[in-house]
């Protein structure tokens, strides 16, 4: 490799880097994309040039394809389906890097520079530890990533899969996958073969057992672990063919990647080794029935039973109030009837009285696409000289920055929205929140429910707000399957339930 292919590897690696920098911040985050892109295509015509392969016909054949493709992609795909055409493109990362690690193990697609030395010194052991680690890697960021695009785009189980044995199988798969790229080192020929093909399988088979039990709480998670995994199999395939550009864009996609990573873990409270191993995914063990188990199931349904029974003679102590007041309506003058109209507040007038409101969007506005509806909710609080935020948990969604993309999309000012820290402190002070679609990341279950998939997981302190307003589709609970007991509270939660576009414009027009 030439001094000077390294110095322009080296430059369009530090371009990268800093088109990732300038992303970080809304004003430059366009110019930051630019940029890495136009690197990432310079690095393209510089490795055809130096690699020599700059007049095999069948490269531009197979670029012009896979533009047409990302072109059609596009401009088809709706911001609502971003997440898993993320983990499409990282699977394709993977699968890439897998093909290119194939290729250095049967020693085919070798330059004349790169094969003169292979026939100089040999089919250097490294070269075959990092082609099969390549393929390793890959593989499990493949069929990782198609197992996670098929849960986000409902083809796939969105809950854990959990298969007999299934700790067992992901550990021997793992172990497999090591097992054959190590042996890979020490054999040639044949032997190699069918190294390559072990690891091919077996690294395929534990992407599959890994991805399938995870569920949609710890999807994020999931897919900057994808991401990051797809740029570490780029770097080993990059040392594998010799190719400095290569390894240097992977191994900044896979720290870029790996830190987010670690922010989402921090975020969800979660250790990333209890995600690997399906700690957090897979649903509660069943214990065997023993007559404590029963008794305490028993004692359970009693408190059960008692907690319905006082529900209900809260329900007639009501109802006698009621009764009682009614009698002292129609024997007292006629005045008093909208006096006790206004007892009884509704959603949009508590909106038309607030002065300060929190708007905590969540996965359910990005399936009924209402990010335009909450826009216009916005606005017509503002006009009326209300102050507006937007609350953002680093979860919300299905890839991190979910919530971020759909309101840019609807144009709201990335000044109003602010990260979990910076807000959740201020619940308490408002006049009103506003719920679209969040469940999970607003659930004070995660506080105390000892052994759920959310518990110890921060949340929004929705709860907190004196009034809530919940425009969500349901009262199902979340991903996580975990009962949201903001619904039941007796006072200030107003349910506005159905599609969340109707239920918008319903309180946009509300709002005297």
């Amino acid at each position: 490799m030439s001094a000077i292919q390294i110095i322009i590897s080296a430059v369009l690696a530090v371009l990268v880097l800093a088109g990732i920098s300038m992303m970080s911040k809304v004003k430059t985050a366009v110019a930051g994309n630019l940029l890495s892109a136009l690197a990432m295509l310079c690095g393209v015509v510089a490795t055809l040039l130096f690699t020599g392969v700059v007049s095999v016909w069948t490269v531009y054949v197979a670029i012009l394809i896979g533009a047409l493709v990302g072109s059609l992609m596009a401009t088809r795909v709706q911001m609502i389906q971003m997440p898993q055409t993320v983990a499409l493109f990282n699977g394709l990362g993977g699968g890439a890097s897998a093909l290119v690690g194939i290729l250095s193990a049967l020693g085919i697609g070798f330059s004349e520079a790169q094969a003169h030395e292979i026939v100089l010194h040999g089919y250097g052991p490294f070269v075959q530890f990092t082609a099969l680690l390549a393929v390793a890697v890959g593989m499990v960021t493949l069929v990782g990533s198609l197992v996670a695009a098929g849960k986000l785009h409902r083809i796939l189980p969105q809950k854990p899969v959990v298969w007999k044995c299934h700790s067992l199988c992901t550990l021997l798969f793992l172990v497999l996958t090591l097992g054959f790229v190590i042996t890979g080192i020490f054999v040639s020929g044949a032997a190699m073969t069918v190294c390559l093909v072990g690891t091919l399988v077996a690294a395929s088979l534990f992407g599959l057992w890994f991805s399938v039990r995870v569920g949609g709480a710890d999807m994020p998670i999931t897919i900057s672990l994808l991401n990051s995994l797809s740029g570490v199999a780029g770097s080993i395939a990059g040392m594998a063919i010799s190719d400095v550009f290569l390894v240097a864009v992977g191994g900044i996609v896979g720290a870029s990647g790996l830190l987010l990573t670690q922010i989402m873990c921090r975020a969800m409270n979660r250790k990333l080794m209890s995600i690997l191993v399906g700690g957090t995914a897979k649903p509660a063990p069943k214990q065997p029935q023993t007559p404590v188990k029963e008794n305490e199931e028993l004692v359970k349904r009693a408190m059960d039973l008692e907690k319905k029974i006082k529900e209900l003679e809260a329900m007639v102590a009501d109802l006698e109030a009621r009764v009682q007041t009614l009698h002292g309506q129609l024997a007292g003058a006629a005045q008093a009837q909208p006096a006790a109209q206004e007892e009884k507040p509704t959603a949009a007038g508590v909106l038309s009285k607030a002065k300060d409101v929190i708007i905590v969007p969540g996965y359910g506005m990005a399936l009924a696409q209402a990010q335009h509806q909450v826009r216009q909710l916005a606005d017509k609080l503002e006009s009326r000289g209300v102050r507006v935020r937007y609350a953002i948990h680093p979860v919300a969604g299905r890839m991190p920055g979910h919530m971020n993309v759909l309101l840019a999309e609807a144009d709201v000012d990335y000044e109003k929205l602010y990260e979990m820290e910076a807000i959740n402190d201020d619940f308490k002070k408002v006049d009103a929140v506003v719920v679209i679609g969040a469940n999970d990341v607003l659930n004070p279950a995660a506080r105390e429910a000892v052994g759920t998939p959310i518990y110890g997981m921060p949340v929004l302190n929705v709860d907190e707000a004196p009034e809530v307003i919940v425009c969500n589709y349901d009262l199902k609970p979340g991903y996580a399957g975990v009962e949201n007991p903001i619904y039941t509270r007796e006072k200030g939660v107003y349910l506005e339930l159905g599609d969340a576009k109707e239920t918008l414009m319903r309180l946009i027009s509300g709002i005297a």
